[in-house]
């Protein structure tokens, strides 16, 4: 029997829908297998960003705590013998020894920091000196208890208007007036401004830094460093000299 052009058609027609029915599946069996390669890529690109997010962060770390070893390390290393202070504790003992800003700021894993650096680990060594030594001066002390007379105001590192009593203490247009000879024992802040009388002597013993006038008629010795944020106004024969 003769098939018919309409009947060959048709065959060739359904021949060609099955063909493309099996194409469209296989295209989109492909492109679920590319977006599951993209996304697979894409947890992987992650994972290796989270894995060195982990390790940036670890290395941080460890440099941070190779930096915190080796400035405890330099903060020991400064303790030494300098002059001596009456701690109430026995002469030679390590605590009765103080910091001096020449043999600190010399020291070789000192003495290339920047300065502000020096500068902050300096105090920092101070302040640690001055917590053991007020220990001490506080253990032996008739008062026995913190805030007796062991603890002097500038041992805060601070000279400001709290540390004068408006009562006892001058004061002129110019600021506290300072009229006996004084030593600070460590570093200070000055944040009040300041009189130095003519024939007064005040010796700082560590890093002077000026955030208030200083109207000086004295003398200003420092044994060890000046950072002047606001100028010394030196008058008539008023004088700083830094040793």
């Amino acid at each position: 029997m003769i098939r018919s052009f309409a009947d060959k058609m048709k065959v060739k027609q359904e021949a060609y829908q099955a063909e493309q029915a099996v194409l469209a599946e296989q295209a989109e069996k492909d492109r679920k297998a590319a977006e599951w390669e993209l996304f697979e890529q894409s947890q992987k690109a992650q994972h290796d960003v989270n894995l060195q997010i982990l390790a940036d962060e670890k290395s941080r770390q460890n440099a941070e705590y190779l930096n915190w070893k080796q400035e405890q390390k330099i903060l020991k290393e400064q303790v030494i013998p300098a002059t001596k202070v009456d701690s109430g504790i026995g002469m030679g003992h390590m605590d009765t020894w103080v910091l001096t800003w020449k043999s600190f700021s010399t020291h070789p894993d000192i003495a290339n920091l920047p300065m502000s650096e020096k500068i902050r680990l300096f105090k920092l060594a101070e302040q640690q000196q001055i917590q053991k030594l007020n220990y001490y001066a506080n253990l032996h002390s008739p008062e026995n208890v913190l805030g007796g007379a062991a603890n002097i105001y500038w041992d805060d590192g601070e000279v400001g208007d709290r540390d004068f009593n408006p009562g006892s203490d001058a004061k002129s247009g110019d600021g506290w007036i300072i009229d006996a000879d004084i030593t600070w024992n460590n570093s200070v802040d000055v944040t009040t401004t300041l009189v130095v009388s003519a024939g007064v002597t005040i010796t700082v013993n560590g890093i002077l830094t000026t955030n208030a006038l200083i109207t000086n008629y004295g003398t200003i010795i420092v044994n060890g460093l000046i950072v002047e944020n606001v100028s010394i106004n030196n008058i008539d024969s008023g004088q700083v000299i830094v040793q």
